[in-house]
Formats: structure tokens, C-alpha cells, sequence
């Protein structure tokens, strides 16, 4: 019981919701357009344009009507201050929302409401005045349910409405939001203080309008100042019967808001082209309101969704993803209700580069992570793929060895765990290139920087892979690093003390021969995010190769993710095949990359794209390796440089022979089963000779728990190997 307490308060501690205020207020994308945050009335115009445009009038009032009955009188004395928020009045006409207001007026239909579900309140309320801010706060007030008296010296409300210049049927229009409201009228002579005073205080509450000019007021009795401008007025009105209800149901929760306001909304006029606004205000028709709504932008900002296939594929913004975080840690205390969404993240840093305010997702999900695998709450097969496969790079195929014929060295070539997988002969070409150019003898490290673990979340198996790297780096001498991935030198920089430089720029310093020609395009990798010197030596490597470098949109700091960030290529492969495919449209040209993850996820995606490296050794970019030749690429390049430069011998185990039926090894491929894993699952039915036969195909089916994973392979036998005909795995346990 201790365990599970402990836990939950882990959860909850992880991510507070002081913390989760202070992260949503960074994120402005669902705050008011400029239009309706200098709306005192806070009427959502850029909703009523998007209904306009498509003809419906009847939707477009009733997005005004929600926030005030009177619809026709304002479509005739509005003071235009949205029109002076609107974006577009920034370098032009703004759209004139008053005419859009008066077609809506016109054409919008009846604004009777059904009151049926009205709720009825037991508080008695008065409100005594003989003006628009009067007859705003009874409606106001009877509408929430209130009996409330309205205490008149003057005539109806009719004539009230008729003094804003309405008309006898634009009033009675107006006035059918009245219906069913309990309002009661108690007319007087004059409304004097002296008269009144004594009667009001009766009420649970109530309202004086400036039109009484009354000087001091009873308690429980509010006032407020006098307003021009029909807009205002409403808003007034508004306010004064939201402060009277808090009073009566005893809410303190601070003033209202009240008044226009600056909108914190970016919006870019990105694909937004100037144009002129109606002129004709008087004879506003259903095609001219329906053309000047069209000039609507629809104001939102969409700085972090524009280039994030992530945020596009969920459908959410940041600020609401957080928030779904929030629960998922805090509420349900992470019992998986968002980890597809908190895992998908690749953790690579574009939205805060491409928000205003420098919003921080992929911390959250950063958090979220480490918490989730804190408590046991992350599922083992997220990232346990990754793991292991980390775990074979730091352990089966790992190499550390100062050049041959030395003890120390004044460099350490670290090409990265992508690289070996990918294209090994690059690897070579790259590390007989700098130790016969380089003095002072260069080392080789094949292996893994833990940017896997760190993506996982799993910071003991990282601070492992950074301890194995650091001794062999302490065994060679203390050399400089030269890493040939951008993700493992920022890796390096940030966490730990070995002075790490990029291949690259040591390839510049060196000289670099001219081998292509021609425009290309540079992905820049989310490595080099923020370093603007990488991105700039990158360009001038390739520059130096014979090409010229044509910038694609979302480069440099906003250049997308290719999927492999994060692990979501294993957590989520749906949305990291959509990241490839976004990533490799943004050019029609040659991709070059610098980082090797990059140039495996694009040749998946069917690009014509080579690694920088590749093209200055002139290595042929090979076919995409699968999951188990990615595994054997690295052993083989082991063998062959402790071969050939260490003279060292280094035997690879030669496993069962298999031969695979048609389409078994895409199968595979699909579901993360390694040939290894299937020569494992053959080797033990060897062993013991259990297997399940199915009479009508004439094959076996065998297992092998592996882990947290047990295989299953169909086969048949065939001679001294075997024909695979299928293959699966699940991390079920039966007891």
C-alpha cells in the first residue's frame, strides 16, 4: 500500500497545476482575435464572418444574439472598435464588422429564444432606470433566472428602443428575447433616492442606472458609470449584472472583466493579400455582407502546427495537448490515457522555435516521460525495441580501440550507432580518411551516445552509455571527439566534459574535394537546432563538395523532424512515416543530410536523398537495410576494421539457415522481429523438440520467451535449415 501512496504522490507532484497555468498562458492560440478582444462586448466576429461566408445568416446572429438581444440596434450605432482589432486594418481596410452586423440583423431571422429550460432563482432583484443600460441589465439579469423589478419613470421599452432609432418591428423583434423572462414593472413619477431607498433595499440586490442621478446608494444596490456608444453600454450592463450576481450568490472570484483590450493572438498576414472594404453601408445585401466577410482571415495562430506533423496529425494545439498531459499524470495518475500522444512527440524543439512566446511542449512531454517511467506506469514495449537495440550497440557490436600502433590519441572518431547501421562503408571511408590526414592518431568508437535511453526516458541505462564512452575517451588519452551526428555532439556539449567537434568542420579545415555539382536541398537535422554555426559550416561543407545550396521552407531552426526523434519511429510508426513524408515534400531536389537517421527515414520515404558523407567518399547510397541487417551491418564493419587495421580476429555467429517465404521478411520488418530472434525461437525447438503441427498446412509452430516478448515462428523443415513461413510476438503471460 506504501508503494502504490508513493506513487500517486510522485504523479502528482511530478506536474503541478501552478505549473500547468503557467505553461498554458505561454501559448496564445486560444485567446480572442484582435477583433473580438477590442470588442467591449467580446462578440466573436471571426466566427460570424466564417458563418457569412458560407450564406448562413441565421448561425452568424445567433453567435451575436448569445452575447445580446439587441441586435438591430447595434447594427446601427456600433462604434466600430473591433474594425480598428481587426489584423487586416493594420495595413489596410479592416473588414467592417457594423455591416456585417446589420446583415445579420436583416437576414438572420427571429431572435425569440426558447426559454424551456430557463432556471429559476429564488433571489429577488431590482433595477431602476429608463435607458438602454437599464433595459441591457434586465435582460441581463432575467435571463439567469431572476425575478427581477424594473423600476421606471419613463415610458416603455419600446420607446426606449425607438430613441436609438429602430423602428416599431426592428424593436418588437429586439424585445421577443424578453419572452418568458420574469420581469416585473414598477413605475413611478420620478425615481427619487429618498422614494426608493427604503423599497430596494427589500431585494437581494440591485442595479442603478447613471440615468438616475443618484449621488450615494443603499447597500447590496450597485451603479456604474456612464457609458457612450451602444457597444459600451451593453458591456456595461453586462458587467454590472455579472458583479450584482456574485454579490447575491456570495462569489468572490475577483472583478469581472470589463472594457476593450490589446489581443495577444500572433497572427501573420502570411498568403494574405490587401483588399478594399464594402462601401456601401446602407444597402447592405446578403452577396456584399457575404464578400466582405470573405476578406475575414480567420485570425489563429498556427506558428508551432504549420511545420509539426505531429500537432496535425493529433489535431491539437499545445496549449490543449498539456493540459490532456495533465490529466493523463494527475488525474487518471498516468494510467496510459495519452501515451500515444506524450510518446509520438519527438522531442525536437521546432514548435518552441516557431512560437512567439517560445513555448516549451516537448519539455511536458519530457516530464511526462520520465514520471510515467518512474513509477511504472510507461508500458516496457514502448521503447523496449530501442532499448535492446541500444543495448546491442554498446554491447555485441561495440568497439573502442586507439589507432593501430598507439596508446593515446589526440582525436576519437564517433560516427554513431545510425551511421554504422546505415552505411558502414561510409564509416570506414571516413575513419581511413581522418587517421591518414589527421596527426597525432585518431581512435575509433563504435557505439551509442544513450540519445536512445535519453529519448526513453530511462536516464540509469544513459548515464551507463555516457560512462562506457567516457572511459574509453579517458583510455585513449582524453581526445577530441569527432562525431559525425549532430545529435550525439549536442549530446557531448550538454552532458559531459569531452570536447566534441563535427566531422564536418574538420573535413573544412582539412580541404575538401569537389565532387557533385548542381542545386540540392539541406535538411537540417533537430540536432543542430539553435547552432546556427553548424548549420553554416554544414552549407559551406557542401558548397565545398560542388553544390549549390537552394533553402527550402522550414529550415535552419524550424526544419521539421524526420520521425526518428524521440523514438517515435517505434512508439508511434504511423505518425513517423507522415513526419518522413512532410519532411522529404518540401523539395522537388536532391536531400542532402547530415545526420544518418535523417537519410534512412527519407530513403524510406522514397526521396533522392544521400548523407554528406556518402557523397564526399563517394559511397553509393546502399538499399535501406531492415531492423536485422541494420543489426549486421555494425558487426560486420566490427570485423572487417579489427580485421583489417587491428589485425584483430572477431568471429560473427552464423545461426541456423533459414530461408524466408514471400513476404515473411516484410512481415517482420513491421512487427520488430529480428532474424536473431527467430534463429533464437529455432534454436530452442532443436533443443527440445516442442512444437505445435498443423496437419493441414504441414508446419510447425514453435516459441521462445525473449525479455518481455515471446515469438512464435511457423516453419517447416528442410533439410539441415529451415522455410519460415511466419512470424509474430506478444508479451502476454500465461500463469
Amino acid at each position: 500500500m506504501e508503494q502504490v501512496i508513493g506513487k500517486v504522490y510522485r504523479m502528482k507532484q511530478a506536474f503541478g497545476q501552478d505549473e500547468l497555468h503557467e505553461r498554458e498562458a505561454v501559448c496564445t492560440r486560444e485567446d480572442p482575435p484582435g477583433c473580438q478582444a477590442a470588442c467591449p462586448l467580446r462578440i466573436d466576429m471571426r466566427t460570424v464572418c466564417a458563418h457569412l461566408q458560407k450564406g448562413n445568416f441565421s448561425k452568424a446572429a445567433a453567435v451575436i444574439r448569445t452575447v445580446t438581444p439587441f441586435l438591430f440596434l447595434l447594427s446601427k450605432n456600433c462604434g466600430g472598435s473591433c474594425v480598428k482589432g481587426c489584423k487586416l486594418a493594420e495595413s489596410g481596410d479592416g473588414v467592417v464588422l457594423p455591416a456585417l452586423e446589420r446583415a445579420c440583423a436583416l437576414y438572420g431571422g427571429s431572435g425569440k429564444i426558447n426559454r424551456f429550460m430557463l432556471p429559476r432563482k429564488s433571489q429577488r432583484v431590482a433595477v431602476a432606470g429608463d435607458d438602454l443600460f437599464a433595459l441591457a441589465c434586465l435582460w441581463e439579469l432575467g435571463k439567469k433566472g431572476y425575478e427581477v423589478f424594473w423600476y421606471t419613470a419613463g415610458g416603455s421599452m419600446e420607446e426606449i428602443l425607438a430613441g436609438w432609432g429602430l423602428s416599431e418591428e426592428e424593436a418588437s423583434a429586439e424585445l421577443s428575447a424578453f419572452s418568458g423572462l420574469r420581469i416585473e414593472t414598477r413605475k413611478r413619477e420620478v425615481l427619487r433616492r429618498e422614494d426608493l431607498e427604503g423599497e430596494l433595499l427589500e431585494f437581494d440586490g440591485g442595479i442603478i442606472s447613471p440615468s438616475a442621478g443618484w449621488n450615494e446608494f443603499p447597500d447590496g444596490v450597485l451603479t456604474e458609470e456612464a457609458a457612450e456608444g451602444a457597444e459600451w453600454i451593453l458591456a456595461r450592463a453586462k458587467h454590472a449584472a455579472l458583479s450584482l450576481e456574485r454579490q447575491v450568490q456570495g462569489v468572490c472570484t475577483g472583478e469581472p472583466e470589463k472594457g476593450g483590450r490589446e489581443s495577444r493572438l500572433f497572427v501573420t498576414m502570411d498568403g494574405a493579400e490587401g483588399s478594399k472594404a464594402l462601401t456601401d453601408l446602407e444597402h447592405v445585401t446578403k452577396e456584399s455582407a457575404a464578400a466582405e466577410a470573405g476578406r475575414c482571415i480567420q485570425c489563429q495562430c498556427l506558428e508551432c502546427v504549420k511545420g509539426c506533423v505531429y500537432l496535425q496529425h493529433f489535431k491539437r494545439n499545445p496549449k490543449g495537448a498539456i493540459r490532456e498531459i495533465y490529466n493523463n499524470m494527475s488525474i487518471v495518475m498516468g494510467n496510459h490515457m495519452a501515451n500515444g500522444l506524450i510518446n509520438a512527440c519527438d522531442e525536437c524543439g521546432q514548435c518552441k522555435e516557431a512560437c512567439p512566446n517560445g513555448f516549451d511542449y516537448p519539455d511536458v512531454c519530457r516530464i511526462a516521460k520520465h514520471t510515467m517511467v518512474e513509477t511504472k506506469k510507461m508500458p516496457p514495449s514502448t521503447h523496449e525495441f530501442a532499448l535492446l537495440d541500444q543495448e546491442f550497440s554498446n554491447g555485441e557490436a561495440f568497439l573502442a580501440r586507439p589507432e593501430p600502433g598507439k596508446e593515446t590519441c589526440r582525436y576519437l572518431f564517433f560516427p554513431g550507432c545510425q551511421a554504422a547501421a546505415v552505411s558502414p562503408d561510409t564509416v570506414e571511408a571516413a575513419y581511413r580518411d581522418l587517421s591518414g590526414r589527421l596527426s597525432g592518431g585518431v581512435g575509433l568508437v563504435l557505439g551509442c551516445c544513450g540519445a536512445v535511453s535519453k529519448w526513453a526516458a530511462r536516464e540509469d541505462l544513459f548515464g551507463q552509455a555516457l560512462r562506457q564512452l567516457a572511459d574509453s575517451w579517458e583510455g585513449m588519452g582524453r581526445p577530441t571527439l569527432i562525431c559525425a551526428c549532430p545529435t550525439c555532439k549536442r549530446i557531448f556539449e550538454e552532458h559531459t566534459e569531452i570536447p566534441a567537434v563535427g566531422i564536418w568542420e574538420v573535413l573544412l579545415s582539412l580541404g575538401v574535394e569537389k565532387k557533385a555539382s548542381g542545386t540540392v536541398a539541406v535538411h537540417d537535422a533537430c540536432g543542430a537546432r539553435g547552432d546556427e554555426k553548424l548549420q553554416k559550416e554544414i552549407r559551406a561543407f557542401v558548397g565545398a563538395l560542388g553544390c549549390r545550396v537552394e533553402e527550402i521552407p522550414f529550415s535552419g531552426d524550424l526544419s521539421p523532424c524526420c520521425g526518428f526523434g524521440g523514438l517515435a519511429k517505434y512508439a508511434n510508426p504511423e505518425v513517423a512515416k507522415k513526419k518522413a513524408a512532410f519532411a522529404v515534400g518540401r523539395t522537388d531536389r536532391k536531400i542532402l543530410t547530415y545526420c544518418m537517421a535523417c537519410r534512412d527515414q527519407f530513403s524510406r520515404a522514397g526521396a533522392d536523398t544521400c548523407h554528406i558523407l556518402e557523397l564526399a567518399y563517394g559511397v553509393e547510397p546502399a538499399p535501406v537495410p531492415d531492423l536485422s541487417a541494420r543489426r549486421a551491418n555494425r558487426l560486420k564493419l566490427k570485423q572487417k576494421l579489427l580485421k583489417e587495421l587491428w589485425k584483430e580476429p572477431f568471429e560473427m555467429e552464423t545461426g541456423i539457415p533459414v530461408v524466408y517465404g514471400e513476404g515473411v521478411e516484410a512481415q517482420m520488418e513491421e512487427r520488430m522481429i529480428l532474424k536473431s530472434d527467430v534463429n533464437a525461437v529455432l534454436t530452442a525447438y532443436e533443443a527440445s523438440g516442442e512444437a505445435v503441427y498443423d496437419e493441414e498446412s504441414g508446419l510447425f509452430s514453435a516459441s521462445l520467451r525473449l525479455g518481455n516478448v515471446t515469438f512464435w515462428v511457423r516453419f517447416a523443415k528442410d533439410g539441415d535449415g529451415y522455410t519460415v513461413h511466419g512470424a509474430y510476438s506478444h508479451r502476454m503471460t500465461v500463469e
